[in-house]
C-alpha cells in the first residue's frame, strides 16, 4: 500500500479530529467569555448580568447590596428595580437624563412577560420569565422626550395596556 493510499484511507478520521478541535476551541472561547462577563449569554432567552458592561455590573452589585429602592443613580448608571405582575409594570415611569446609561432589573413573580422599547437607533426587547431576573441595559437618547415601553408577550387580560414611560430630561 502506497503512502497516498494510506492518507486517503485515514482522511475521514483526520477531518473528524480537525473539526472536533475547532469545535472545542469555540466552546472554550464561549465559556471563557461568559464566565468573565465580556460576552452576553442567554439562559432561557434572558440576558444575564454578565452581558452588561462592566460599570453597569458594578452599579447593579452596589445597588443590590443596599435596602430596596425603586430607582437610584449608582456610579453614573441609573439602576431601576422593576416588577411585572398581572397589574402591569411597577414602576411604570422612569425619569432619566439624556445620554444616561440605564439598567432595568426585571422580575416577574407571576407571569411570562417582556420589555419592549423602540428608540431612534434601535429596539430594546427582553423576555421576563417568573423566577428569573432579567437585566436590560441601554443609554437614553440625547433628545429629551417621552418614550413608551410595552409588554410584547401575551401575558394576560389587558396586557396590551401594560405600558410605561421613559421621561428623558
Amino acid at each position: 500500500m502506497s503512502f497516498l493510499e494510506k492518507i486517503k484511507e485515514h482522511a475521514e478520521v483526520s477531518w473528524f479530529v480537525v473539526m472536533l478541535v475547532i469545535i472545542a476551541v469555540f466552546v472554550g472561547w464561549n465559556i471563557a467569555g461568559v464566565t468573565s462577563g465580556s460576552s452576553t449569554s442567554y439562559r432561557y432567552g434572558l440576558p444575564l448580568k454578565s452581558g452588561l458592561p462592566e460599570n453597569a455590573q458594578k452599579a447593579v452589585d452596589e445597588y443590590q447590596s443596599r435596602p430596596d429602592s425603586s430607582q437610584e443613580v449608582v456610579n453614573g448608571v441609573l439602576v431601576v428595580n422593576m416588577s411585572v405582575t398581572f397589574k402591569g409594570f411597577s414602576p411604570d415611569v422612569i425619569v432619566a437624563n439624556s445620554s444616561e446609561p440605564v439598567v432595568v432589573i426585571l422580575k416577574s413573580p407571576q407571569v411570562i412577560s417582556g420589555f419592549f422599547m423602540r428608540f431612534q437607533d434601535g429596539v430594546v426587547n427582553v423576555n421576563v420569565v417568573p423566577g428569573y431576573t432579567s437585566y436590560v441595559y441601554f443609554v437614553t437618547p440625547s433628545q429629551p422626550g417621552n418614550y413608551t415601553w410595552r409588554d410584547p408577550e401575551y401575558s394576560g387580560y389587558n396586557f396590551s395596556y401594560w405600558t410605561g414611560t421613559l421621561e428623558v430630561k
